[in-house]
């Protein structure tokens, strides 16, 4: 009984976190940043906008973790990997979320293309597995989602996502992995500084609105801070950069639920090492 008492509340949980299954924000600078990322051009933009993989200009792999509100069955791990190639970049990722009684696993391959001087576009396919403990069922299924990203000027950014384009079932029930569109511009007064704003909707949740700023004190140093809306949330974190490698961590917090932690990995292919 208290088993299943568990396992309901756990889904209760989920689904305050998620809004629905299939997408969930992953990457520690996305993250830091309230999820403000739909604009951001580093390997992690797999999971936030294939269109800006088109701007990873060398390999790129990343592993992310993170745990909402320091519950361990709420566990997030990810990773990101580009591959740029004479023409376009191919990408790849994976997600897995939850513990052994809820589990959701995403795994993806996409490409994305420069189309131009100031615009690129990218899209990739998913498979969606979803299984649930005590015998409840599993089920797997395909998404596709894709993207964009306009470069007006050295400081101006704009793009745009949207994942499940064809609001892909779970199973024959009414329930639907999420489809989400974001879009979101940035501002980078200096070199130093980006200044980010995004609005996120699901098509069946209202619509959330973020901001965050990202300050460079030193060139191997990153500040960040973001907030949102419904639910409402604020960020922080920090990075650092040696030579090829990227560490990032911080943490978000809500104010009923707490502290949700995370931290990212990222490599860089050297061009002296190729």
């Amino acid at each position: 009984m208290i088993q299943r008492f568990l396992f309901v509340l756990s889904c209760f949980i989920i689904s305050i976190v998620s809004n629905a299954q299939g997408w969930n924000p992953v990457g520690a600078r996305s993250n830091s940043l309230s999820g403000a990322s739909v604009t951001l051009t580093d390997v992690w933009a797999v999971h936030q906008n294939p269109g800006a993989v088109a701007q990873v200009k060398t390999f790129s792999a990343g592993i992310y973790y993170d745990t909402r509100f320091l519950t361990k069955e709420l566990q997030n791990q990810s990773i990101a990997i580009a591959l740029p190639l004479k023409k376009g970049v191919i990408m790849t990722g994976a997600q897995l979320f939850g513990y052994e009684q809820y589990r959701h696993t995403r795994a993806g391959l996409g490409y994305a293309l420069q189309l131009s001087e100031k615009f690129s576009a990218g899209v990739q396919g998913n498979l969606q597995y979803l299984r649930l403990g005590n015998n409840y069922g599993s089920s797997i299924n395909a998404t596709a989602e894709a993207g964009f990203l306009a470069t007006f000027s050295e400081k101006w950014d704009l793009g745009f996502s949207i994942t499940n384009i064809g609001r892909q079932r779970i199973s024959d029930l009414e329930d639907r992995f999420n489809s989400v569109m974001r879009l979101g511009i940035s501002y980078s007064p200096s070199i130093k500084v980006k200044v980010i704003g995004e609005i996120q909707k699901d098509v069946i949740y209202p619509i959330t609105f973020r901001g965050a700023i990202e300050y460079l004190p030193i060139k191997q140093v990153a500040l960040r801070l973001g907030a949102q809306t419904g639910p409402a949330n604020f960020s922080f974190g920090f990075g650092y950069v040696s030579k090829s490698i990227l560490l990032d961590f911080g943490s978000k917090y809500h104010q009923q639920l707490g502290w949700s932690p995370h931290i990212g990995f990222t490599y860089l292919l050297a061009k002296n090492e190729k």
